[in-house]
């Protein structure tokens, strides 16, 4: 909860706590006095405190923030905020005064229009300036080409753990879609080379000598049948129609 922003009084707040999703109730006790005075209402992420009877609030604001101020007039200055603050007291404000046509209508009235609207919504802009269409697509082009980098990094670990690079080797066949096999190889790689799918059959072997490993009759068959050209690819389509009738287009290749 929001009590860890008051490390003070965090170990006596936590013991009163009585009801995690109800707030709090800020209370003001003037020196001198025993009386606590309720000022205002405190959300349960202690973002925002809202000032019943009025449309003020108190909002969290990081020192750094306070530092880094934009002074946009001679008597004003600009801070940055968590987007979710802003909304919670926001929220927060708007229960407060909800029904209360007068409170409603008074912070209206002081939203900028004219040229001082045009300003906020330049300033606004500069804070978060749109982005072209080049921008957005280099944008998607960087994080495409992040995902493949992830996956290939993924792909050589788990090639790694299964013994079949070494922790420092490089590999003579692409990583962007490895398939585990169970029948024939270890593994398959395939990926598109100049309008061409090329098909990498990789066997896996572990041996105790300065020999070449020998191969199974199943994996030596799929090794001469690529050396003679003897694959045939076919492309089987199986689909059910509306009726649940059962179709197969199968191509030859």
């Amino acid at each position: 909860m929001g009590i860890e922003r008051f490390p003070a009084a965090k170990k006596d707040l936590n013991k009163a706590i009585k009801h995690k999703d109800r707030g709090f109730a800020v209370r003001l006790t003037p020196n001198g006095s025993t009386r606590h005075v309720k000022v205002a209402n405190l959300d349960t992420d202690c973002l925002a405190a809202s000032i019943p009877g009025s449309t003020q609030a108190f909002i969290l604001v990081e020192r750094e923030h306070l530092e880094e101020r934009i002074q946009t007039s001679d008597n004003e200055s600009s801070i940055t905020i968590s987007e979710e603050a802003a909304i919670r007291a926001i929220e927060m404000i708007d229960t407060e005064i909800s029904g209360n046509k007068r409170l409603i209508s008074r912070w209206r009235k002081k939203l900028s229009t004219g040229i001082g609207a045009f300003k906020h919504s330049l300033r606004r802009i500069a804070r978060n300036p749109p982005k072209s269409n080049e921008v957005k697509k280099l944008e998607r082009e960087v994080s495409r080409l992040q995902d493949q980098i992830n996956k290939e990094s993924g792909t050589i670990i788990e090639m790694q753990i299964a013994g079949l690079i070494p922790m420092n080797g490089k590999v003579p066949f692409p990583l962007e879609n490895i398939h585990q096999m169970h029948y024939g190889c270890d593994w398959l790689s395939m990926v598109w080379r100049g309008g061409k799918l090329h098909l990498f059959w990789i066997e896996s072997n572990l041996t105790r000598t300065d020999r070449t490993p020998s191969f199974t009759a199943n994996e030596g068959g799929l090794r001469n049948v690529i050396r003679e050209g003897g694959i045939v690819n076919h492309h089987c389509h199986h689909w059910v129609d509306k009726d649940g009738k059962m179709h197969w287009d199968r191509i030859r290749g």
